[in-house]
């Protein structure tokens, strides 16, 4: 799957970062990662996740 633009592949490596409310893996989605275990989407911002629980987007119960 190749990276939005604004997750810099060469800067930011998702095999050593972990979600860091359940340590799913995650996965690059636009402006933010998202957990693939739990849902939650962390911001993107100026190209560094910001990987607090607290900020992180609820996941989307549909």
């Amino acid at each position: 799957m190749p990276f939005p633009s604004s997750v810099n592949s060469n800067l930011l490596r998702l095999d050593v970062l972990a979600c860091p409310a359940c340590r799913g893996d995650l996965q690059p989605e636009a402006d933010r990662l998202c957990c693939a275990a739990c849902g939650r989407r962390y911001p993107v911002i100026d190209g560094i996740p910001v990987l607090i629980a607290e900020r992180a987007e609820a996941p989307s119960h549909s």
